[in-house]
């Protein structure tokens, strides 16, 4: 795997020809009119997804659909409540995901207006906000809701359970194809990085975005 050290904040994701299906559409289209419509997930978070998928680059939408499904529970990440003290309400974890993720892309975003996200999103920043939106994927395999805020007292965040553990299925498979971009992922889901300047203030842009989603989804 690439060294922390040399890994590019720019210029590595590229559009790669090889990728036939745009399987997170495919997600977005089965909770409209598919296997997924009896979710009754609502209209704008199935449309704030779309967006987020016009925003994040192929080979990222392929490896969140790969986790959404590998993970045997994508119907309770699209259900579930996020927390005790968050996004309480049905859906909640997937529209906590989905703050997170725009926020990352924009620090003030507002997801109540539906306002358009930044047109042009920098590469890393794509990479921390699908980080973002994966951050408690572990929640939906875990099967109990508590209190996030508790989880901000230290002196970094950590997502909900083992990321690195929950992607792995998904993972290897994008280090075979994309090693940049699965090295940035493994220092993004770990729980020490290495101590290089991007990598941490990558880091602190994917906790800063999932602390802010906790906000804006009250109580």
């Amino acid at each position: 795997m690439l060294p922390a050290d040399q890994l590019p904040t720019s210029g590595f994701m590229g559009r790669r020809k090889y990728l036939k299906r745009d399987l997170l559409s495919d997600v977005v289209n089965r909770m409209n009119a598919g296997n997924l419509a009896h979710l009754q997930v609502p209209t704008t978070l199935v449309y704030r997804l779309a967006c987020l998928c016009k925003r994040w680059a192929p080979d990222l939408q392929v490896f969140i659909a790969q986790v959404l499904e590998s993970s045997g529970h994508l119907d309770y990440f699209l259900t579930q409540p996020a927390a005790t003290d968050h996004h309480t309400g049905r859906h909640g974890l997937f529209e906590a995901a989905l703050t997170a993720a725009e926020l990352a892309m924009d620090a003030d975003h507002d997801p109540r207006t539906l306002k358009p996200l930044p047109f042009y999103v920098d590469e890393l920043q794509q990479v921390c906000s699908a980080a973002a939106f994966l951050f408690d994927i572990g929640k939906v395999m875990d099967g109990r809701v508590g209190a996030d805020h508790p989880r901000d007292d230290g002196a970094t965040l950590a997502p909900y359970s083992d990321l690195p553990r929950c992607w792995r299925s998904s993972w290897e498979p994008l280090m075979l194809r994309h090693p940049i971009l699965a090295a940035w992922f493994d220092q993004l889901g770990r729980e020490t990085p290495d101590p290089i300047h991007s990598v941490l203030s990558a880091r602190a842009l994917v906790r800063n975005a999932v602390t802010a989603s906790w906000r804006d989804g009250g109580c």
